[in-house]
């Protein structure tokens, strides 16, 4: 029979999304139930987080590896002579600190994973060695140095291009998306004027891409996957139309990873015209997929996180051209439509 009836590991959430980030504390604690006296040589708990790309091509294989940080608490010192435990129940809490600092949130994909575990590993000598592991998910608190004013700026692009050898003619897009940062379930705007001088009614397609790449030192794996997409009625041949489009990004979509030497997520906004037997026009504007947070909207979250004033008062004031009044609580929702902003000629803080 052996003298380790049960062996446990647990930790104690941090939020209802049981998440950790840069900074926070895990603890927890290491159950052992012995069903006799037992000499154990050394217990102990740690953390860590870890990036790793592996892939085949033809001949070649390609991996790296990036190690973020680990930790480790010592539960029952290694000695010589060993620990000797009665049998019975023994709880051994502990605490271990995840380091400041950028860090990637957790990921999985088809060439590589970003991975946070917890463990724990009992040795007793030459029996053989018991060990537990969790993952814990983590998501990074870090904004990869975009500015505030970048995610909330809209962005836009035009493209002229010659409808081909098959179709006559010139067509123009021109494609404003109403800002770079959202959050996962929120609705991507996007408004395009198209003029079509070609022989042929076009189709509009408006798509969310997902651009992976996973880097071995000067050797990269891409894969672009479509996250939604939504076709707009053909454009006559000979005229101009503004097209208005929503896209839906999931809910449980995954986030932008930007802060992994080795691992990238991106997000782009695809506008395209569908032109037969010819290569089509294409807009790809970058957006960002950020984390959720306890703030209902980007405006509020980002006036929190980075234009804090001191704790005596604050205040917003919008400047206009003539009445100038606070900002009403509903402007602070962001969108009550996106082109509302451009009421606003100057934001002035006041503290």
């Amino acid at each position: 029979m052996s003298s380790v009836k049960e062996f446990h590991l647990s930790y104690d959430a941090l939020n209802e999304q049981d998440t950790f980030s840069e900074g926070d504390c895990i603890t927890g604690k290491i159950t052992l139930v012995l069903n006799k006296e037992t000499n154990v040589k050394s217990l102990f708990a740690k953390a860590s987080g870890d990036a790793r790309v592996s892939w085949s091509n033809d001949d070649n294989s390609y991996s790296d590896h990036i190690r973020y940080f680990k930790v480790k608490m010592v539960l029952i010192d290694t000695n010589s002579k060993g620990n000797i435990l009665p049998s019975g129940i023994h709880i051994y809490p502990f605490s271990l600190q995840i380091p400041e600092g950028s860090m990637p949130s957790s990921f999985r994909g088809s060439y590589g994973w970003i991975e946070y575990k917890l463990i724990a590993k009992l040795d007793r000598g030459w029996l053989k060695k018991r060990e537990l592991e969790k993952e814990i998910s983590f998501v990074s608190s870090s904004k990869a140095d975009l500015s505030p004013v970048l995610l909330l700026s809209p962005r836009h692009s035009v493209k002229n291009k010659s409808a081909g050898i098959f179709t006559s003619g010139q067509v123009t897009m021109n494609v404003q998306v109403d800002r770079m940062g959202f959050m996962a379930g929120e609705m991507v705007h996007i408004s395009a004027n198209i003029e079509n001088n070609s022989s042929r009614d076009l189709k509009t397609k408006f798509t969310l891409m997902q651009k992976i790449t996973f880097s071995a030192g000067v050797n990269t794996n891409t894969q672009e996957n479509t996250v939604c997409k939504v076709i707009h009625d053909p454009i006559q041949s000979n005229s101009r139309q503004s097209v208005i489009e929503k896209l839906q990004i999931p809910a449980n979509q995954g986030l932008s990873l930007l802060n992994c030497n080795i691992i990238k997520v991106e997000y782009f906004v695809k506008v395209y015209l569908d032109i037969p037997l010819a290569k089509d026009p294409e807009l790809w504007e970058e957006v960002v997929i950020l984390t959720h947070n306890s703030h209902s909207c980007p405006v509020q979250f980002f006036l929190n996180h980075h234009f804090q004033c001191p704790p005596q008062q604050c205040s917003i004031l919008v400047k206009r051209k003539t009445n100038p009044q606070p900002i009403p609580p509903s402007f602070l929702s962001l969108r009550q439509k996106h082109l509302s902003l451009k009421l606003v000629e100057t934001l002035i803080f006041v503290c």
